[in-house]
């Protein structure tokens, strides 16, 4: 036993899943060489994501026939990444070696509601045959409950914490909004932009900070087109020091999706001690409420206007209460030490140490 691995599986592609794998092993949950990350898929051209699939069905295929494998932990989203993990959870099932299933699709119940019959078949056939199904928020559960009796746990995605309280108290400006995600309509970067336009209007020392990848020609042409490029500062995907200092210096995180799991960034932004505001999709209402932020409907540009509004001209105190309200939930529910804790159980729970 141990000579076997855990193989964790997903995407290597920018992006919320790549950051969970990610925090897991910089936080020290496996122990040094327990644990092999298999990329299955990657941003790039169809023949590029064809040739990654192909060579982690190769890699896990000779793990498991070398019985090198004491678990898979398969990072599953919808539609490619859904039939990507059905064939590996087939493969293990061959040797019978475990897996969990650790769902971080955002849009997973449209893609099963608008799968045909044996679609829908196929995933309440995965779900069933996991040895450990892994969701973000209890609302997920209850959805995912309805397709499987096997046991389903809640354990939260976490980051980092990387906050440092002096630093914020010397950079942070709380007229700076700070957005980070997918450039694209899923996360509600073109409400926000015409919003913001509003917001500046009568607020007009405001500023918004975007970092993403997608859609980056888009966003910049709107930005030029509203005539605000010194209000609105649109930078590529950021990450490390880049992105730390943005979260230092910036008060109000702001992400208008349409659909979410529990989205990393927002998880982020609360271990910085930001005010958060956003929408009520998803996992979204289990971490922001009242006491650190505003939530609004999705694509309710004037309710995300008069949210902003609200918090940019209120006492400073306002978004430090929000802010330390965001804080105190990061860090008793969302951080390394709370999430780990869980994970380790589930795995201890299948006979395997990570």
């Amino acid at each position: 036993m141990s000579t076997k691995q855990v193989l964790v599986l997903g995407t290597a592609a920018r992006g919320g899943i790549l950051s969970v794998i990610e925090a897991y092993e910089s936080a020290g949950f496996y122990s040094s060489g327990r644990a092999c990350f298999i990329p299955t898929h990657i941003e790039g051209s169809l023949f590029a994501r064809l040739i990654t699939a192909l060579k982690a069905y190769w890699r896990v295929a000779a793990y498991l026939l070398l019985h090198r494998v004491a678990l898979l932990h398969l990072h599953m989203s919808m539609r490619g990444s859904f039939w990507r993990k059905f064939i590996f959870l087939n493969m293990a099932r061959l040797v019978r070696v475990p897996v969990i299933i650790h769902l971080h699709g955002s849009e997973f119940a449209t893609f099963y509601n608008g799968s045909s019959t044996w679609v829908q078949r196929a995933v309440r056939y995965l779900f069933k045959k996991a040895n450990g199904v892994v969701v973000l928020s209890a609302s997920w559960k209850d959805f995912i409950g309805t397709l499987t009796q096997n046991k389903v746990t809640i354990i939260g995605n976490f980051v980092p914490d990387r906050f440092d309280v002096a630093r914020a108290l010397k950079t942070r400006n709380h007229r700076h909004i700070l957005f980070l995600g997918q450039f694209g309509p899923r996360k509600g970067i073109y409400d926000l932009l015409p919003a913001f336009a509003d917001v500046y209007e009568q607020i007009p020392d405001v500023m918004l900070f975007c970092g993403g990848n997608g859609e980056v020609d888009k966003v910049r042409a709107i930005v030029q087109t509203l005539g605000l490029e010194e209000s609105i500062k649109v930078y590529d995907w950021v990450s490390g020091d880049e992105k730390a200092a943005l979260m230092h210096e910036c008060s109000i995180f702001v992400l208008p999706s349409y659909n979410e799991g529990l989205p990393m960034a927002i998880i982020e932004a609360m271990s910085f001690s930001m005010t958060v505001v956003s929408t009520t999709v998803g996992g979204i209402p289990e971490l922001v409420d009242a006491s650190n932020g505003v939530l609004v409907t999705p694509g309710d540009r004037a309710a995300l206007v008069a949210a902003l509004i609200e918090l940019l001209s209120n006492d400073n105190a306002v978004q430090i209460k929000m802010g330390t309200a965001s804080r105190m939930r990061y860090e008793q529910t969302f951080s390394p030490r709370a999430c780990m804790a869980d994970m380790r159980a589930l795995y201890q729970s299948l006979g395997v140490a990570p």
